[in-house]
């Protein structure tokens, strides 16, 4: 067996990181695009000006891998999975493919160039029919005019902003989770929003009613928030035992008052499960 099922049964993970490596492979398409093998396995399209995600994925066919190693242990054939912030697929990919062809998957991604790359990686490895993708920013309300702030070179340290209406730099509106046609219920959520976590959680309130098992990997950082410890307290007062996660020490059960003590800009990968 080949691919990520087979490098997820190496011991160690310096031996599964040097094994995609080697796998890991790129083709220049011309007009700053390529295409690479990442984790030996899936075919995706970067940027070659993006000197964050895309460098990674062009050199080691990985990233993030604390945390990619986690999503095998998250989901399940049959789970509707959500990629909020889903960037050029990376976790799309990966949450097809455990999810199966029983399952779906709904990435947001209001960079459409990001996005017509996530497409393309859909399309090139089989997971069009379990793939739907969205250009609309998620948030707390359905239909704010907004703007995407954004660099050609990090792309992934992009932001919405919230606009007046009628403001002529609009370009966007935004959409609920909880609203979207034929999201019906969520097993699996990613939220990697660069401060605007927040508001998306609240636009799950409909998904958070149902009170079925759901997990949440969310990235978090104190100094996006008005109320850093509010939202915490809503996040448990909703059932979740909080864990996080770290490339060292892998899944552990964390507090309130431990993410808390982390330096406010610190990025935490929490990880919610009820």
């Amino acid at each position: 067996m080949t691919g990520l099922p087979a490098l997820l049964r190496r011991r160690r993970s310096a031996r599964r990181q040097a094994a995609i490596r080697d796998r890991c492979d790129t083709a220049y398409l011309g007009d700053h695009r390529a295409l690479v093998r990442v984790l030996g396995r899936y075919k995706m399209f970067v940027d070659t000006r993006d000197v964050d995600i895309g460098a990674h994925l062009l050199l080691d066919g990985f990233w993030e891998m604390w945390v990619t190693e986690l999503l095998p242990r998250l989901i399940r054939p049959g789970f509707v999975c959500v990629d909020v912030g889903a960037h050029v697929g990376y976790f799309t990919m990966l949450m097809a493919d455990l999810a199966g062809p029983s399952g779906l998957v709904h990435a947001f991604e209001p960079n459409p160039a990001l996005r017509g790359m996530l497409d393309d990686a859909a399309r090139v490895n089989g997971f069009a029919g379990q793939v739907r993708s969205y250009g609309d920013p998620v948030y707390d309300a359905a239909g704010l005019a907004a703007e995407l702030v954004v660099t050609i070179t990090q792309p992934s340290g992009a932001h919405v902003r919230i606009l007046p209406e009628g403001d002529p730099a609009a370009t966007l509106r935004t959409c609920r989770l909880d609203a979207v046609a034929g999201l019906d219920r969520a097993d699996f959520v990613k939220i990697d929003a660069e401060s605007s976590e927040e508001a998306i959680w609240r636009g799950m309130r409909g998904l958070l009613d149902q009170r079925r098992p759901m997990t949440v990997l969310l990235e978090f950082a104190s100094i996006r928030y008005a109320d850093p410890a509010g939202f915490l307290a809503a996040i448990a007062g909703e059932g979740f035992a909080l864990h996080r996660t770290d490339p060292g020490r892998g899944l552990r059960r964390t507090s309130v008052a431990e993410i808390l003590r982390a330096p406010p800009a610190c990025e935490l990968m929490l990880v919610l499960i009820r």
